[in-house]
């Protein structure tokens, strides 16, 4: 239902203003926002989101969104709460490891490469759902760590007033990258 909502906003284009989704019952931010850079009013109460981000790719888009007003009251949001961690043994399968070598590289334009997958239909099929690493900005296939971090609403946004942190989701690649992680980057656990 919401995305049926989101496909008539969209028709809208560049012109959609106000996208309400008060109490829809959806349970992520919709993937679509980022095609919406005339969003003036987002308002995501009511619903069964744990966790703000839409599926654009950086922190930085998502708070590049030139809205006016921010709306994510009656959804259950992480809290901002640390547990400890147990360090596991990171163990990768080929398809993971060639993945992350073959993303990587075509990433510094490696001739070779750049020019042979455009021979292997699967491969670019697989190496299309691969991610970014927000701490080190390698890329990757299988997410190791899924987190949020706790940052403040924009400044130009309209809000509660006890809005003061949105939960945004970030990947991570692997423990190492997840223990140099900044002071307001959580894993998500379930206590």
């Amino acid at each position: 239902m919401a995305e049926r909502l989101l496909v008539r906003a969209l028709r809208g284009g560049k012109s959609t203003k106000i996208v309400t989704l008060n109490g829809k019952k959806i349970t992520k931010m919709p993937s679509t926002l980022e095609k919406l850079p005339g969003l003036k009013t987002l308002d995501l109460q009511n619903n069964l989101i744990p966790k703000v981000c839409p599926e654009i790719s950086t922190l930085t888009q998502f708070q590049d969104l030139k809205l006016r007003e921010f709306y994510c009251e009656g959804n259950p949001l992480f809290l901002k709460q640390p547990v400890s961690a147990v360090k596991q043994e990171e163990v990768w399968n080929l398809q993971e490891i060639t993945s992350r070598f073959i993303m990587n590289q075509l990433a510094e334009k490696n001739p070779f490469l750049m020019q042979a997958i455009a021979w292997y239909p699967q491969v670019r099929n697989t190496i299309s759902r691969g991610r970014k690493c927000t701490i080190c900005g390698k890329s990757f296939l299988t997410t190791w760590l899924e987190c949020v971090e706790f940052v403040p609403p924009s400044k130009n946004w309209k809000i509660s007033r006890n809005l003061q942190l949105v939960p945004l989701r970030i990947l991570i690649c692997s423990y190492k990258c997840f223990s140099q992680r900044g002071p307001n980057l959580f894993g998500i656990a379930q206590v």
